[in-house]
C-alpha cells in the first residue's frame, strides 16, 4: 500500500473518530441529571464542553503521529469533524445554530494544526522538546490546579490529564526534569496573566 493511500486512510479514521467524539459530546448534554447515572454523565458532559479534554486528545494524536505534518493533519481532521458533528447535532436538536461558540471553537480548530506540529516534537530529547511537551502539560495544569481546593470534577480531569501527559511524553529522567521546569513556568505564566481567558474565554 502506498504512503499516500496509508496517509489518506489515517486522516479518514481520525475524521470518523472526530464525528464520533462530537456526537458523544453533544449526546451526553441531552441526558437529564436526576439520578446517579445521570449525574455522572452530566459530569462527563461538563468535561467535554471544556477545552482540557480536547487539548489532551490532540496532544496524544499529534505526539504519536509518524511525522509532525501527519500530526497536524490528523488533529485538524479530528477537530473539524468533531465541531461540525457537534453543532449540526445541536441545530437538529434545538433548531438554532450557536454561531458565537462555533466561531470561537472554529478558530481553535484552525490553529490546531500549528499546535499539533509543535507538540509532535514533545517526545524528543533536549530543551526544545521539553518546551514542546510543557506547553500542553502546563496549560492543563493551569486549568486543573484549583481542583486542590474546589474539588471540581472538570478541574480534576484537567489535572489528571496533565499528570498523564507529564508521565508519558518525556523519554528519560533527565527529560522529565526539563519538562517539569518548563511546565511550572508555563502554568504560572498562564495563571498569573490569565492568558487563556483572552483567547478562549470560558471554553
Amino acid at each position: 500500500m502506498s504512503n499516500i493511500k496509508q496517509n489518506t486512510i489515517r486522516i479518514i479514521l481520525f475524521f470518523v473518530l472526530g464525528i464520533f467524539s462530537g456526537f458523544l459530546a453533544k449526546y451526553v448534554d441531552t441526558i437529564p441529571s436526576n439520578d446517579a447515572i445521570g449525574i455522572f454523565i452530566n459530569i462527563i458532559g461538563n468535561i467535554t464542553s471544556r477545552i482540557g479534554i480536547w487539548v489532551f486528545a490532540a496532544t496524544i494524536i499529534a505526539a504519536w503521529s509518524r511525522t509532525p505534518r501527519a500530526g497536524a493533519m490528523h488533529v485538524f481532521a479530528f477537530f473539524a469533524a468533531m465541531l461540525l458533528t457537534y453543532y449540526i447535532y445541536s441545530m437538529k436538536l434545538f433548531g438554532f445554530f450557536p454561531l458565537h461558540y462555533f466561531v470561537r471553537w472554529g478558530l481553535i480548530a484552525l490553529a490546531s494544526p500549528l499546535a499539533a506540529y509543535v507538540v509532535w516534537f514533545s517526545r524528543g530529547s533536549g530543551w526544545v522538546a521539553a518546551l514542546c511537551a510543557a506547553l500542553p502539560v502546563g496549560l492543563l495544569a493551569s486549568k486543573g490546579y484549583n481542583f486542590l481546593y474546589t474539588f471540581s470534577p472538570v478541574s480534576g480531569f484537567d489535572l489528571i490529564a496533565a499528570i498523564i501527559l507529564f508521565c508519558i511524553l518525556p523519554k528519560n529522567k533527565y527529560q522529565y526534569l526539563k519538562v517539569l521546569i518548563f511546565t511550572i513556568l508555563t502554568s504560572v505564566l498562564l495563571s498569573k496573566f490569565d492568558v487563556l481567558s483572552y483567547i478562549i474565554g470560558g471554553l
